[in-house]
This record gives structure tokens, sequence and C-alpha cells, in this order.
């Protein structure tokens, strides 16, 4: 007997592979369970191989799949066999997907959601016959696509899931014949379905069988009921069990944290806490070793964490019951705000919240999971919180493998789901920390990028907590084109006025900084710059006599560098977008300086835009071998970028890991030139472009006719 498994994610496949051993050695079955992850696209040869798979099944689950090409050819495939006698059971699917569940008598295609009020007498007899209509009815909402009120949003889904949680009590009272009995069988499977764990995912595959195949073998087999594990938790991966309050948690934590060398001493204390969410499935069906390597490096940091379960569609409970604590009421009008030991604020409207961070680890939107995004919903809850949010990558529609091959990093499954949405609900830092290795069954961390994970997530702590008086910043300017007199350029930005406008502001919140008078005069000391000791820079590509220039000021706790050239003075964006080529040796000095000579604790790029972003290495999900991952290092990337430039802006945050600060353009065009002055500015410029002396001459003279003929003056 043969059972095909079509699913996107990392959770499922260790405990159906358990599964099938369990189930033969148990119970003397030929089980054979395939798998398919339809997270990323097939080739011809591994679609027929699928299609193989199907056609030898007699049952098949279809979980998780959203959207796509696999979807379309998936649906293809049931309509073209809806003759043929096989259970396909579609679970958190879309919806034209969900329309092709089959078991038996029940065909969702058809089902039309009867609802209590027109429910026949017989089905009223009893509160299991009610249940099971209303829930039907529910089944049938969702396969025709509706968006009704109790569903439109996150939280409707999770009283769902909340209310499933008493189905299988419930559904005992239900008939087991029939149409109703096959709803009811549905129902049972979804109850062991979100529940994952490895006894559960075995009893859901039992049913199945029992109930979709004729084979006398079954007929014996005892299916226990659902495992029930809390929607919302705390995990920790040395714990030995789940904690449903926070204060659980605390008392616990306060025992365990005296024997790690590493514990910082100060408990669960709010300023050096991180939030994680965690994805639920991946915890209680023990695929979580990805997840307990990025906590122990968090914790090797100093720093403690709250590693939060939550529910599929809204993480909002989640943050409700364990990262924040009321310290007022709204009624009332009572507004409290907290600050952090340098005065940053970081509650309002009666929330104090119990972390400094919430990283993400769930790879689906804040509220709505894998099948929507309330981006409304989830930019006000997070902005009322006013805590940093970031979204961490764990790689659960591609290999490991796959993805340090590819060129692009991410697939589109991938990117669209686990940075895009996450994006649009405000979060940033899309760091891959780890995944499914191609002959693995379940995630597995990459140790050096949780390493790097938690030393990030480290250093923006640093800037939360420390006193401003002890932070070192780094800003960041252009020299675009090189050596034109552009050193401060950036795309409608006034960029010395600016920079000054911020030094004043550092200033005046407490950081160690010495004002220049004006932003003429920032201006002429970072042009005079270092040249007293290398002479005028800047060189053969940022050198001098064997030395590496690095070209800026020093003013107090605070850098202000030109960012140096990213090719050659002949051909300055010969290595942009590179796919083969690197930085030289100055553009990687300059920001191994910043980070190890200087030691920044954050770094301020100035305006639209630099180039780091640019270098080579993956599109998006970069790995150690990317240099921009390599350039930026652990410094946390704040970016000063026009709002006019959403496309470029998101390559700067997916690249560079920066948090962008928009600027709008200013409300002013250039007025141009006219006539004969458009034709003088047209040989100036080709004057600075020729190389050949007799074509400079040449031109030499037509700019001297032009001058004359415009009655310019003298040259």
């Amino acid at each position: 007997m043969k059972v095909t498994v079509l699913y996107v994610g990392s959770s499922l496949l260790a405990p159906l592979r358990r599964a099938e051993g369990e189930i033969n050695r148990r119970h003397g079955l030929d089980l054979l369970v395939a798998t398919h992850n339809f997270g990323s696209n097939f080739t011809d040869d591994e679609w027929g191989a699928i299609e193989n798979d199907l056609n030898e099944s007699e049952v098949v689950f279809v979980i998780h799949v959203m959207d796509g090409e696999n979807a379309a050819r998936l649906i293809s495939f049931l309509d073209r066999e809806r003759t043929k006698k096989r259970a396909i059971i579609v679970i958190n699917c879309m919806p034209d997907l969900m329309k092709r569940t089959r078991m038996g008598k029940l065909d969702l295609a058809k089902l039309s959601g009867v609802s209590r009020k027109g429910a026949s007498r017989e089905a009223s007899e009893t509160e299991g016959k009610h249940l099971l209509s209303a829930v039907t009815s529910w089944i049938g909402r969702q396969a025709r696509g509706s968006r009704a009120k109790s569903g439109g949003n996150g939280r409707g889904r999770d009283k769902y899931l909340k209310w499933a949680e008493r189905l299988p009590n419930l559904l005992r009272f239900v008939p087991n014949a029939g149409r109703v009995g096959d709803a009811r069988n549905y129902l049972l499977l979804m109850s062991y379905f979100l529940q994952p764990t490895p006894r559960n995912i075995e009893s859901m595959i039992l049913l199945a069988l029992k109930n979709y195949i004729d084979d006398e073998r079954l007929l014996a087999i005892e299916i226990p009921p659902p495992e029930a594990l809390p929607s919302v938790a705390i995990y920790h991966p040395d714990a030995p069990a789940l904690f449903e309050s926070f204060n659980a948690y605390e008392v616990w934590h306060s025992q365990f944290k005296g024997q790690r060398p590493t514990s910082n001493g100060s408990g669960l204390a709010p300023n050096s806490t991180i939030g994680l969410l965690l994805m639920r499935p991946q915890i209680i069906s023990n695929s979580r070793r990805h997840y307990d390597a990025l906590i122990r490096a968090i914790e090797d940091e100093g720093l403690s964490v709250v590693p939060a379960i939550s529910t599929l569609m809204d993480n909002r409970e989640a943050c409700e019951r364990f990262f924040i604590t009321r310290v007022g009421s709204r009624k009332s009008g009572v507004s409290k705000i907290e600050t952090t030991g340098n005065g940053q604020p970081t509650t309002d409207n009666g929330r104090k919240p119990r972390v400094s961070q919430i990283v993400s680890l769930t790879g689906f939107s804040f509220v709505g999971g894998p099948a929507m995004n309330d981006s409304e919903a989830a930019s006000e809850y997070l902005r009322e919180l006013n805590i940093p949010y970031r979204s961490l990558v764990s790689l659960d529609a591609q290999t490991i493998e796959s993805w340090r091959e590819s060129f692009t990093g991410l697939n589109p499954v991938q990117t669209g789901m686990q940075v895009a949405i996450p994006e649009i609900d405000g979060a940033t830092e899309p760091f891959v920390f780890g995944g499914i290795p191609a002959r693995g069954v379940e995630p597995a961390a990459l140790e050096d990028r949780c390493v790097r994970a938690a030393r990030r997530i480290r250093r923006w702590h640093r800037l939360q907590t420390a006193p401003r008086t002890e932070l070192k910043i780094a800003l960041v300017l252009y020299c675009f084109p090189p050596n034109k007199g552009n050193i401060g350029t950036a795309a409608d930005l006034d960029v010395f006025a600016s920079v000054f406008d911020v030094l004043s502001k550092l200033k005046a919140e407490g950081y160690e900084v010495p004002l220049p008078d004006n932003a003429d005069a920032l201006r002429q000391s970072l042009l005079n710059g270092n040249s007293d000791e290398f002479e005028a820079a800047p060189g053969a590509i940022n050198t001098k006599d064997g030395e590496l220039l690095i070209q800026g000021i020093k003013l107090g706790n605070i850098f202000i560098g030109v960012q140096p050239t990213f090719g050659y003075e002949d051909d300055p964006m010969r290595l942009l977008m590179s796919k083969g080529g690197t930085p030289h040796h100055g553009f990687a000095a300059f920001y191994a300086y910043l980070e190890k000579v200087f030691k920044a604790d954050a770094v301020v790029h100035v305006g639209t835009h630099g180039a780091m972003e640019f270098m080579p290495g993956k599109q998006v999900g970069l790995s150690s071998e990317c240099w921009p991952d390599r350039l930026i290092g652990e410094l946390p990337n704040i970016y000063i970028y026009s709002v006019n430039n959403p496309s470029e802006g998101t390559i700067a945050k997916r690249r560079s890991y920066a948090e962008l600060i928009s600027y709008l353009t200013p409300p002013i065009e250039n007025a141009g030139l006219y006539k004969g002055l458009a034709t003088l500015k047209e040989l100036i410029e080709s004057y600075r472009r020729v190389v050949n002396q007799d074509e400079r001459e040449r031109i030499f003279k037509a700019i001297e006719e032009s001058r004359k003929e415009l009655n310019l003056g003298l040259c």
C-alpha cells in the first residue's frame, strides 16, 4: 500500500518518515510513504516521478500548497484522474485545491455548507451533529474562497484552531457512516494534523488507511485519539516541558541560568531579553535543531531568550502572553512610557515589553500565516509596541545545498513567503540560519550563520542599552563618479547639510561629538581629511606606498568616511554586480576598519546610494561567501534612503541588512540649460572624458569659441 504526501515546509518530513517505519514495524504492513516538497518548481522528470507516485497511491495528502505552477499542475492532474478511486485529503491549501478533497462519499467541490438554521431535524438532535454542520460549513467557505467576517483575519482562524482542539471528544457523537462519517473522518484527520506530534502523524496516516483502503490487516488496528498540546507556549531546548505562562518559564529560567557560564546574571530583564517567535509544528514534531542552535548562540552572547511557539495564523496572542505585560489601563486613559538605559522609549498604550527585540523564525506574515497577510493589523500592533522586529529565514522550501549552489539564493517561494511578506509587516534582517539538508529529513542549523545572527542581535541590543557617550557611529558618504569633485553625493539630498544636522542631533542626545562650525566647515574638514599623512587621496585605488587609505575624519566618537570607489578610475562601474568579481582591497579594508579598528557600534550610509549592497553574491538570502554579507559583518546598518527608489532600497535591505530611514525628494526640478549653454556643457563633459591629447586640444578650442560666442568672459 502506498500514501503520497505533497507538502510545503520542513516540519512534516521527519514525523512522516518515523510514522512509516513505526506503522510497518508494529502492524506488519508494507506501507510506503512518498513525499514531495512543493516549495520549489519541479523539472519535467521530477514531475513525472510525482505523477507516478500519485498513480500508485490509494491515499494522497496535500498540505500547505498555496499557489504557483506546482499547484496548477497538481489541479490539472487531479481533475484528469478524478474517476480513479482514491482518497484525496487536502488540508490548509488554496481554495481551488481544497475543492479537490474527495474521501468516500465526501466531495468538497459539492459541499453546500448547510447552516445550522437549515439543518435537518436529525442533524439537530445532538451537539456533535450541530458542530459537524457548522464546521463543514466553514470548510465549504474555505473551499469557495469566502472571506467571512469570522475568518477574514488571523484571529478568526486562530479561534477555529482552538475550537478544533475540542473536536475529537465532540466527534464521538457523530455517526460514522455515509457522507457524515467521511466529514467526521476529515475533521479527525485535521485534528491530528493540527497537533503534528510524531504519534499524531502516525495516527493520521493510519486513520486514512483504515477508512479508505480495503485491507483486512487494517481492521483490528486501534487508533488513539489526538494528543493535545497548547496552541501557544514557551519552549526551551533545555527545559523538560513547554511553559504555558511567562511566570512558570521565569521560575524555571531563574534556576537554569546559573548553570550556564555565559549567563548575563540578570535573568529575564527586559533590556537583555530577546523574544523569539517559533513555528508550532516544528516544535511539537521534534524538528527543531536549527531553533535550538540559534537559541544557544544568542545565550552565548550573554542575552536571555523567551522562545514562544505561536499559532500559524497570528503571532499577536503569543506576543501578548509572553512578550508584554500591562502597566496601565487603556480604558482609564493611563499610558505609561518606559525607557531603556540610554533613554530610548520602548512602550506605549499601557504595554511594557518583557523583551527588547522580537525575532520571528516562523517564515510567515506576522498576522495571517501562510495563506494571507494582514499587514495593516501587523503594522499597527508592532508600531504600538515600538521595539525592533526582525525575521530570519529557515530554508523550508529548498535544500541547504541548492541554496548554496544558487546564484539567486532563495527560490521564488522562499523569497515571497519569508522575505517579501515579512517586509510588508516591517521586518528586517532576512538572515538565513538553517534548513533541510538534501539527505536529511529535518532542519539542521547552519552553525556559523546562527553565531553571526546572534552577534548581530547583540550589536543591535548594545545600541538600545549602552550609554550614548560610549557609542561609536560611522557615517559613510559616497564619491561617484570618482575623482571628479563629487565627494558627498546622493540622489536628491544635500549631503553635508544633512550630515551636519545629524551630528547636531547626536550631540544633543548625548553622543560624544565635537561639532564643526557649519556644514561648509564639515565639508572642508572631510576634503582635507588625512591628506597630511598620505598626501592627496586616493592614489591607485586607495593605496599609497603600500599603505591602504581610509578617507575620513573622526569627530569624537563619530567617524565620517568616504566609501571607496568600487571599480577602477577609468571604469568605476566595472565590479558592480559582477558575478565572479570581488571588491578591491581598499573597499574591503574600509569596512574592516569601521568594525575592527574604529570599532563602530553602527554604520549609517548617507543617501541614495552606495555600492556595498551591490557587490557580488546571491540576490537574496546571502551566505558567508557573499561580499555584502562579508563587508557589513556584524555591524548594524542604518541607511538614509530616498523614498522614491523602493526597488534599490529593497536591495539594500535584503543584501546589506539595512534599516531604511526615508527622506523625501525636494519639490524642485533642475532648470536645465538652453541653446548655446547646453552645447558648452556637452563640450566640457566631452573634454573630461577624452584621454587622447590631440582630441582634448580640439575640444578645448571648441570650448573657447563657444565661450566667446556666449560672452562668458575670460577662462
